[in-house]
């Protein structure tokens, strides 16, 4: 594979992927509760998969990664409300060590405002939950920032996506 071109010049048209995929081993704690929906899907930060995913998001967790098209009636039926916002984010990178994994071109349409949307990294937390930063609004600046926080964050993971749809979540 060719070498990934500098992020201020990545364009929602490109992918990439290192040469070798690494296992990530990181956990971030599950949103979906007393389901089987999606428990023999990868990890949020898996990078084995070709196509760009989606997973969701509530304060109290974050779920597996969401391939090809799905029921929109499940996240009601699998996801128990909890005085949150249900996000929908579709999974752009997975960055590792402070170097990028992989990148996924953008394949979603949102109806959100981009004031309202944008990208962020969502990474390991506290024993209580994950961490989700909102970071610059294009692709390019996003994976430059999300590799920056995880350097500093010792090589954890960090996942950017893009958000999809939100929803209050009660």
């Amino acid at each position: 594979m060719t070498a990934l071109p500098p992020s201020y010049s990545l364009t929602d048209s490109n992918e990439w992927h290192a040469d070798v995929l690494p296992q990530i081993d990181a956990k971030l704690r599950s949103c979906i509760y007393d389901s089987e929906w999606l428990s023999d899907a990868p990890s949020p930060f898996d990078v084995q998969h070709q196509e760009t995913a989606r997973l969701y998001e509530t304060n109290s967790g974050v779920s597996p990664t969401i391939l090809g098209q799905f029921d929109p009636e499940q996240p009601r039926k699998s996801i128990p409300p909890d005085r949150t916002v249900l996000g929908l984010f579709e999974k752009r990178a997975v960055i590792v060590s402070g170097e990028v994994a992989r990148l996924w071109p953008l394949r979603y349409e949102t109806a959100l405002d981009p004031r309202d949307g944008g990208y962020f990294a969502i990474t390991e937390g506290s024993i209580f939950s994950h961490l989700r930063v909102q970071l610059f609004s294009s692709i390019g600046g996003a994976v430059g920032q999300a590799t920056v926080m995880s350097a500093r964050m010792g090589g954890s993971p960090v996942i950017v996506a893009r958000l999809l749809s939100s929803t209050d979540w009660y």
